[in-house]
């Protein structure tokens, strides 16, 4: 059976897919109106910060 902790390497994983395309969307990003594509990458960066610390938290628990 997998254990949750090897999951959550995977989760890390996700969220710094995450990261990275919340701050691609920052750089890059084109004038909407209402900068709908800012709210939309800061949104995502949240999320992926988040998620990062929480995973990394659960794998650093789980392992060492």
């Amino acid at each position: 059976m997998v254990s949750a902790e090897f999951m959550d390497i995977f989760g890390i994983l996700a969220f710094v897919i995450v990261l990275i395309i919340g701050v691609i969307i920052k750089i890059k990003r084109r004038k909407l109106p209402n900068n709908t594509l800012d709210w939309i990458a800061i949104i995502l960066i949240i999320i992926g910060l988040i998620g990062l610390i929480v995973d990394i938290v659960m794998v650093y628990r789980g392992y060492f």
